[in-house]
């Protein structure tokens, strides 16, 4: 479509692992943004990452993302015109972690190793409980990312597809086409 859309990259956008990861928080962007800016370019003419919808100067839509994580997890990406700051369309899609990613099942065998090496020498605990921790981080985020990549893959396939968006970009496409002949 002929359609600039900036992507809102929210440093704001964080959340915690869940219980048994609680020694880490997950900064979602721009990570998330760049996700979303990947998906979008096969569909937009061109798709560009902001850090807010004020910076989204010259571009038809902005697409601000939100992700509940819930099981499955519920990514929600809304398109506004930033002249009107009206709603021109809302796509979610929903997914759950991948449990049989590459990475998923990474550093159990090292895990064992740490947990063994506690219970022989208890005072190392301080240090081979954040070890462990971080490594069942990594093994979430393995899971984590096929996932967000399926959501953003769906919700860019579902605004290729809409009509509103489409009529959205129409009348750009006639009024620069109409310029165009006047200035032959």
């Amino acid at each position: 479509m002929p359609l600039t859309v900036a992507v809102i990259c929210d440093p704001a956008l964080t959340f915690d692992y869940p219980r048994y990861f609680k020694a880490f928080v997950e900064v979602l962007n721009p990570g998330l943004a760049q996700t979303l800016q990947s998906a979008f370019r096969a569909d937009f003419q061109n798709v560009n990452v902001v850090e807010a919808e004020d910076a989204a100067i010259g571009a038809d839509l902005f697409a601000s993302p939100k992700l509940s994580l819930t099981d499955p997890m519920k990514l929600t990406v809304t398109f506004v015109d930033p002249r009107s700051r009206r709603v021109v369309a809302e796509y979610t899609s929903e997914r759950s972690c991948d449990g049989h990613a590459p990475g998923v099942y990474a550093h159990i065998a090292t895990d064992l190793v740490l947990f063994a090496a506690v219970v022989v020498f208890p005072p190392a605990d301080m240090l081979v409980t954040h070890e462990i921790d971080e490594h069942n981080a990594d093994r979430f985020n393995a899971a984590f990312a096929p996932a967000i990549a399926q959501m953003a893959g769906d919700i860019a396939y579902k605004a290729s597809q809409d009509p509103q968006l489409q009529s959205f970009a129409t009348p750009r496409v006639q009024s620069v086409s109409a310029g165009t002949v006047n200035n032959l």
